[in-house]
């Protein structure tokens, strides 16, 4: 029996000697470099291939014959009937073709026949539509004006519609020389990972950037990983430890951000980076030097200060972060903006991976939790207890049906969003509401659309 204790005591003194020689300490607060997606997926070998098939993965491809989703095989644009000014106009303004592997869209040059030939660098999306970019001399990678839409199975002036304007040859050529059309000085803040911009010219025509990885990769949502790395690639003891640490008692692992472990405002930050569009244009420099983590000196880990630093200005109009005329969030740029007016983010620790899964981010962090469903709506009652058993007096509904179900009025498809070439609607996000009740405050006043009409189209408010 003493020797049995003994051997115990012995192995429990070794494994806390081993610990103490060889246990690394680390600090919580530090910068470290990029490593990029694939360093990283030599360790983490089970969420890597989950979001390897990602759309937040596969946003920015090369072009081939898997990544191109568009008709390059000789097919044309013309301006739609309605556009078109001069005989002309009723000629193709867009040819797009493939040549020995390579990808081509042509524009027609303004007042002649004759086209001029681009050549496709990248493909930016493919889910709803795929924008194509174009290699300048200067290293600027500009947008080319017209996008495919999946859903239209057709090529389209994204831009034109959007805004509600009249396209032309002229304005396809237009749309290229706009300050946002170069697409690595711009739009690649969201859609790639760690966005170096090294230097640029005013007029956006010259560009030396380079990024990590294509897409949004590990370290977008994560952090820089290189310490991380380092900490953890050899030394069993660091791994076991910060495996106690990070399960039973609840710590950040060393080196790397988990949204899970970051207050809310961080946590959010992550989302609301790319996914918070309504930003005054002056704040984006503080948008771009933000990372998650836990940074020393020099990065941003929190722009929850920024939430909301944009009025709620009624009857804006700009392109996707238009609002109601009562000031409700109404463009898709606005989605994020919804939530964060919401009582639920604003009370309690609502969050976006609580609903959407943050690997495989087209999916459900649970089935049926993005659709109206029991399982959607024990997620609300987790908070709304007191409603649980009285579904029928709360919804004026029968339990099972349409009404019944908290997204059926709380989150009402009232976002306006032209992401797939077609003008749709999606839902709204503030959950603490009824959008056009007398509980928002303007019943039946044309400011949001009242969510009961959704379903009772012929019936009063």
């Amino acid at each position: 029996m003493k020797r049995a204790a003994f051997i115990v005591f012995a192995g429990v003194l070794s494994v806390g000697v081993t610990f103490y020689l060889y246990l690394e300490r680390y600090s919580p607060r530090f910068d470290a470099d990029y490593v990029g997606a694939a360093v990283c997926g030599e360790c983490h070998t089970q969420i890597y291939p989950e979001w390897k098939r990602s759309p937040h993965a596969n946003m920015v491809r090369d072009p081939d014959d898997r990544s191109v989703v568009g008709d390059f095989d000789e097919a044309t644009w013309t301006l739609p009937e309605a556009d078109q000014r001069i005989p002309l106009d009723a000629e193709p303004a867009a040819r797009m073709f493939s040549d020995a592997g390579k990808y081509f869209m042509a524009l027609r040059v303004p007042g002649e026949e004759t086209f001029e030939p681009f050549p496709i660098d990248y493909v930016v999306g493919y889910q709803y539509r795929q924008v194509y970019l174009t290699r300048e001399s200067g290293g600027v990678l500009r947008r080319l004006p017209l996008q495919w839409s999946v859903r239209r199975q057709e090529f389209f002036p994204y831009w034109n519609l959007q805004e509600g304007s009249t396209a032309s040859v002229q304005d396809l050529r237009a749309q290229m020389t706009s300050m946002n059309s170069a697409w690595n000085l711009f739009c690649a803040r969201c859609h790639t990972t760690h966005l170096d911009i090294k230097e640029k010219n005013a007029s956006h025509t010259y560009a030396d950037v380079e990024w990590t990885d294509k897409g949004i990769a590990c370290e977008a949502c994560h952090g820089p990983g290189s310490l991380h790395k380092e900490y953890f690639e050899s030394n069993y003891v660091n791994r076991m430890s910060a495996w106690i640490n990070s399960k039973l008692r609840g710590q950040p692992v060393a080196y790397i951000a988990n949204a899970r472990k970051l207050n809310k405002g961080e946590a959010m930050s992550v989302c609301g980076r790319c996914h918070g569009a309504d930003i005054f244009l002056g704040g984006t420099d503080i948008y771009r030097t933000f990372e998650p983590g836990y940074s020393r000196e020099g990065h941003t880990n929190d722009l929850s200060t920024y939430f909301q630093s944009a009025p709620l200005t009624p009857n804006r109009t700009v392109a996707t972060v238009e609002t109601y005329s009562d000031g409700e969030p109404k463009g898709i740029g606005m989605l994020f903006r919804s939530l964060i007016e919401s009582q639920c983010y604003q009370q309690a620790e609502v969050r976006c991976y609580d609903c959407h899964n943050p690997h495989d981010n087209k999916l459900p962090a649970k089935p049926d939790i993005l659709i109206p469903s029991e399982t959607s709506n024990n997620y609300c009652l987790g908070c709304h207890s007191d409603l649980r058993n009285s579904v029928v007096e709360h919804t004026d509904h029968e339990p099972g049906r349409d009404g019944s179900f908290c997204y059926d009025c709380h989150m009402p498809k009232i976002i306006t969003k032209l992401a797939s070439g077609v003008w749709e609607t999606t839902r709204t996000h503030r959950m603490s509401l009824i959008p056009g009740s007398e509980e928002a405050g303007h019943p039946d006043s044309g400011g949001a659309p009242n969510a009961c009409l959704q379903c009772h189209s012929e019936s009063t408010p």
